[in-house]
């Protein structure tokens, strides 16, 4: 697929965010080329009229003076210092970070300003930036999540198409947490009739805990309008059998599933975590981390 980048320019590099676990994000890009089916995001394209299907996939915005803007707020002597984080949207490691490297000249600013962050990322490309992060876990702190929903590498491929496979991302999780850095693993979304089994729980959690994170998050799959328009699309193309079962969970103007359902996940997560032991590394971080990011959460940008 032919990638759409359209440099863009914001006004304020950091968004406010309220009833969440964190008060600022930063998101270098709009629009993300991993295309996982899922993705909360995707509503935020049909702000430019475009679909959250195949063009948030392929037009990504880059906004091209986010380092500039970041800078400016950081380094204004009303900043308190207060943890940002870094993806709540999209991905910040996504391809077309490779060559335009947004991402890292915004955690060069957060190094300058000694300001702490939460990072989170699919992407393998974070290697790139691991002494960078080293330094601004010692200069303020650092707390980086790995998100691996899916065990499954065949079930991978199909519903989070341009990711690299969770055997790589479980090893981005061990050299990070062998460089001493806070990194922990998000099991989200959890995904009703394909990842929500006690074995795909634990499994996760397995592979998580002997790669070195700190911690596991779960949490269940919550479909807006348009990612649910693109999600159902891929369901009924290729696990037909399961559409019933997201009629059901998920009916028309209905976003979360039933408290009951939550409670039963969280319910059957931590005593996973009990029976499988504590995920945690065994180097110790090189600075207290902020409070770990609880990703995918967030909207805006």
């Amino acid at each position: 697929m032919r990638l759409d980048i359209r440099e863009i320019t914001c006004r304020n590099a950091l968004n406010r965010v309220r009833g969440m676990p964190f008060k600022w994000s930063l998101n270098p890009y709009r629009g993300c080329s991993h295309a996982c089916w899922y993705c909360y995001a995707r509503e935020t394209h049909t702000y430019f009229d475009l679909n959250g299907g195949r063009d948030f996939e392929r037009v990504i915005f880059a906004k091209i003076n986010v380092a500039e803007r970041l800078r400016a707020q950081v380094r204004s002597p009303r900043w308190k210092r207060e943890t940002v984080a870094v993806g709540a949207a999209t991905d910040p490691y996504q391809p077309v970070e490779g060559h335009l490297r947004l991402t890292q000249a915004c955690l060069r600013e957060f190094l300058a300003a000694r300001s702490p962050i939460g990072l989170i990322t699919k992407s393998t490309l974070i290697r790139r930036d691991r002494h960078l992060l080293q330094e601004l876990a010692r200069a303020a702190g650092v707390s980086v999540t790995v998100s691996i929903p899916i065990a499954d590498p065949h079930l991978a491929r199909r519903i989070e198409p341009g990711v690299p496979p969770p055997a790589e991302r479980f090893r981005v999780v061990r050299e990070l947490a062998d460089l001493s850095l806070d990194v922990g693993v998000n099991m989200a979304p959890v995904l009703p009739g394909l990842t929500d089994s006690d074995a795909a729980i634990a499994e996760l959690m397995r592979l998580a805990r002997e790669h070195g994170a700190r911690r596991v998050g779960t949490r269940m799959l919550h479909l807006k309008p348009e990612p649910k328009r693109w999600f159902l699309h891929n369901l009924r193309r290729y696990f037909p059998h399961l559409e019933p079962l997201y009629v059901d969970l998920y009916p028309r103007g209905v976003t979360y599933v039933d408290n009951s359902v939550d409670d039963d996940l969280e319910a059957r997560a931590n005593a996973l975590r009990d029976f499988i032991g504590p995920a945690q590394s065994d180097t110790p971080a090189l600075a207290p981390p902020p409070a770990p990011i609880q990703l995918p959460l967030a909207s805006g940008f």
